[in-house]
């Protein structure tokens, strides 16, 4: 060791002082003089959970949407509990819109991603409204059962979807010859949900003023309102920086850190002044 080390006490103080440099800016130094130490997140931070219907009890399944509004997560605050008023989004291809609370009285499948709006909470069947009256949609109230459906704490911008589509009829090996009569038809429905019938797939539509059911066209498709997948978005915490970005970056800096590096910059001049200053020449001795 003293081979290779100065016998200088200034060479000495300086091999110190860049030796405590290169330890002070090496990257994992910052863990040593930070307090914000990081901590470990589980690869699920938003468990699913849903409502069970028939004792109002909050348990977690496996096959159920994440629904972090029934009971809180780690990252969800207040618990929420459904009001006349608020909307339940549907997440699942099986939620039926019922005529009554009766599971033979199912009318059609609601739309994915869409809402309902809950007007009567009850622990088997809510009651609810779909869409909205207008110049050529209709309100509908009937019933959804509980355990489908997602209640939210928010409005959404769009709740109900608003599809319309032409059928087209027409009417082939006719023996009548007159121009005039009525061979082809072009109806506009209003579409409000699938119904199966048997393997046939049937779609529940608004025509005029009358409720109905027609052949669902094969190119009839719908885009999904991202709304509450943005919501779940929202709750998760902002990913933490990498080590690459964030160990090389001047601003974590800790105040220790920093002070230490500027008193070994003041006193590195110094030092190599001392370094390199010439040693004293002895004085002269005189001649006897």
């Amino acid at each position: 060791m003293k081979k290779f080390f100065p016998r200088s006490f200034p060479l000495r103080l300086l091999c110190c002082i860049i030796l405590l440099m290169t330890f002070l800016l090496h990257p994992r130094a910052n863990v040593l003089f930070s307090h914000n130490f990081p901590t470990v997140t589980p690869a699920n931070p938003t468990p699913m959970y849903a409502m069970n219907a028939n004792s109002c009890n909050f348990s977690a399944t496996a096959n159920q949407p994440a629904n972090p509004l029934h009971k809180p997560a780690s990252n969800v605050q207040n618990y929420f509990f459904p009001s006349v008023g608020s909307y339940a989004c549907i997440l699942s291809d099986d939620t039926y819109f019922y005529a009554s609370a009766d599971e033979r009285r199912g009318l059609f499948l609601l739309p994915k991603t869409y809402y309902v709006r809950l007007l009567e909470y009850r622990a088997d069947y809510c009651k609810v409204e779909y869409q909205t009256d207008g110049s050529t949609a209709k309100r509908l109230v009937g019933y959804a059962r509980t355990a489908d459906l997602t209640f939210v704490s928010y409005t959404p911008a769009r709740p109900y979807l608003y599809y319309t589509f032409d059928l087209h009829y027409k009417i082939e090996d006719t023996a009548q010859t007159d121009s005039n009569f009525l061979t082809e038809l072009t109806l506009t429905c209003v579409y409000y949900g699938d119904y199966m019938i048997g393997s046939e797939r049937y779609c529940y539509v608004l025509r005029g003023d009358e409720f109905g059911y027609v052949p669902k066209p094969f190119d009839l498709q719908f885009e999904d309102n991202p709304e509450y997948a943005d919501y779940l978005a929202s709750l998760q915490p902002d990913p933490a920086p990498s080590d690459s970005a964030s160990d090389t970056t001047p601003s974590n800096a800790s105040p220790a850190q920093i002070a230490i590096l500027v008193a070994i910059c003041l006193l590195v001049p110094i030092l190599a002044a001392l370094v390199l200053k010439p040693p004293r020449r002895p004085p002269y001795e005189l001649d006897d």
